[in-house]
């Protein structure tokens, strides 16, 4: 589709010449799927650009700057960085390492539980539209078989927008239980199912008739191995993930620290011994320490409680991205 600054060109019409067009990130200048931004901004004849970051694309990376400023228009740089690296930080996440920015989600009990007797909803209203910003915010989102059968969820964004499209879906299932007839695969929309190598030829062949991509991942202990999942979804050039699985899924993806974003959403209850513990390992991870987890934000949605942490190398890697890697800072 075209970029923002090709959209806002267009709305402005004529009133663009001479104006100043204000950006998150610095405009392109190659050709993709779309034309040069920077072609249009120059021919449009905007007088100055302002942009919070460069862009870490090698094809871009300063030479976008570079010819809006040989061109005569005035260039401004570093404008709301922190926001804007927030705001793009899987995308820069994923030019940068190539790997997929994965972000856990837990609605969680005050004792660390998933569920409680007698419940579908544990959050209010106001934090599960929150959550369907945070699903907005990703590219794909992922649940395990489990989940699945037990919740039937739809995982769309319907509470961030009602005409927001759908969002790339990603079951964890070993055994191919996925249905064949439903009505992701019936309306087309793109679904990938990781299952084991062993699994039954006849239902992977019937899922991918159904329009599902079935992948075949070696497993751990009777499940596919989330790692090796993980490293096709980045080599698939997914940007971003969003994993919002049951207790067997988030016990696993803590318990090996496949996660760059851990995203907490507390209730007022407690549910005690028959709810679904979401870390389920006798021992604290290996990789966990003081240090490995930072807090990120932290809000009140109504009763409800947000608390969102960086992995610590994720941490790490924000600093790394601000002082080294000259996306705010260029000297080009």
């Amino acid at each position: 589709m075209p970029h923002a600054e090709i959209e806002a060109i267009s709305q402005a019409g004529s009133k663009a010449s001479g104006s100043t067009m204000y950006l998150n990130l610095e405009p392109c200048c190659h050709y993709g799927m779309t034309p040069p931004c920077t072609d249009a901004i120059i021919e449009a004849g905007i007088s100055k650009v302002v942009f919070s970051i460069f862009d870490p694309d090698d094809r871009v990376r300063g030479k976008g700057a570079r010819k809006l400023k040989a061109s005569g228009i005035k260039v401004k740089s570093g404008v709301c960085a922190g926001e804007a690296l927030e705001l793009n930080l899987p995308y820069v996440h994923k030019k940068l390492t190539g790997r997929t920015f994965v972000v856990l989600k837990l609605a969680s009990t005050l004792d660390g539980r998933l569920t409680v007797s007698g419940r579908k909803w544990l959050t209010g209203i106001k934090a599960r539209r929150y959550v369907h910003r945070l699903r907005a915010w990703t590219e794909a989102i992922a649940i395990g078989i489990g989940t699945f059968e037990k919740d039937r969820p739809k995982l769309d964004r319907r509470f961030y927008s009602s005409d927001a499209p759908s969002p790339l879906r990603i079951v964890f299932d070993s055994k191919l239980r996925f249905p064949s007839d439903h009505p992701w695969l019936m309306r087309g929309e793109r679904v990938i199912v990781y299952g084991l190598p062993e699994s039954d030829s006849d239902r992977r062949k019937l899922l991918e008739g159904a329009g599902a991509e079935v992948v075949a991942i070696p497993g751990r202990e009777g499940r596919v191995d989330l790692s090796l999942c993980i490293d096709d979804i980045s080599k698939r050039g997914i940007t971003s993930l969003l994993i919002e699985g049951g207790g067997q899924i988030s016990t696993s993806v803590l318990s090996r620290g496949l996660f760059e974003r851990l995203v907490l959403i507390y209730v007022p209850l407690v549910s005690g011994s028959d709810g679904v513990s979401w870390y389920q390992h006798g021992l604290p991870p290996r990789w966990l320490s003081g240090r490995d987890l930072s807090p990120v934000h932290m809000e009140t949605i109504d009763r409800d409680l947000l608390v969102i942490y960086d992995h610590g190398g994720m941490a790490r890697y924000r600093e790394t991205v601000t002082k080294e890697k000259s996306i705010v800072h260029w000297t080009g």
